[in-house]
């Protein structure tokens, strides 16, 4: 998919700035962790079921609404990645530094490759928009919905994500900032529409947990 020229240029800027500007061993490590799922899939669906059942109300609400989000938004992003067909930067770009997770047994040593020259011109990808980007998006937008704006702590654990898409050459950064405003307002509208859900079935389902949380959303 071609930008427009202008900004295609800035993209690749700040990709190679962000890519190959300050590389370091411990970041390669830390960013390739960050975004393993084969690691940290178990590790939250196994969190998500504990808080589901011993947190408290407002704990259960965020993750009912994060699981929501995740699970409807992420097949849109995928149906969105073969509309755009944006290839990776490390498939079209030369000179990418490719940070990815290590052979099995060795997932915590982090692989590094240089892309090289593409023998043709790529067209076909998955690169728009960033899937780990807009999930961790719905679960930090999920968080500012149940517990209002003052929790900001969560918004920072996005920032790295983010950095990390980019940092590992994964994504250019437009994709980084197009599923950010994506993810935001799909899980806003779904949050609404649980909400409403919750109003209408939660005093037969479920009214003594009703009684203390009648709205899954923040209240002022």
């Amino acid at each position: 998919m071609n930008l427009i020229p202008q900004v295609y240029s800035l993209d690749l800027q700040v990709l190679r700035w962000i890519n190959r500007g300050f590389n370091h061993a411990g970041l390669d490590l830390f960013f390739n962790l960050l975004a393993d799922g084969k690691l940290w899939t178990p590790i939250l669906l196994i969190t998500a079921a504990i808080l589901l059942f011993k947190a408290r109300d407002q704990a259960k609400g965020w993750v009912a609404l994060t699981l929501l989000g995740i699970a409807i938004g992420d097949p849109l992003c995928n149906q969105l990645k073969h509309f755009f067909d944006r290839p990776r930067p490390y498939e079209a770009v030369e000179g990418v530094r490719e940070v990815s997770p290590g052979p099995a047994g060795q997932r915590w040593e982090a692989a590094v490759r240089i892309s090289g020259l593409p023998e043709e011109d790529v067209q076909h990808g998955r690169s728009l928009p960033s899937s780990h980007v807009a999930n961790a998006t719905a679960a930090v937008m999920s968080a500012r919905l149940v517990w209002g704006p003052t929790l900001r702590w969560p918004w920072i654990f996005l920032a790295l994500v983010a950095l990390g898409r980019v940092y590992t050459g994964d994504h250019y950064p437009t994709d980084v900032l197009v599923s950010i405003p994506l993810s935001m307002l799909y899980t806003w509208l779904i949050a609404l529409g649980a909400n409403r859900v919750w109003g209408k079935v939660g005093p037969r389902m479920a009214p003594k947990l009703f009684s203390r949380m009648p709205s899954l959303l923040f209240q002022k």
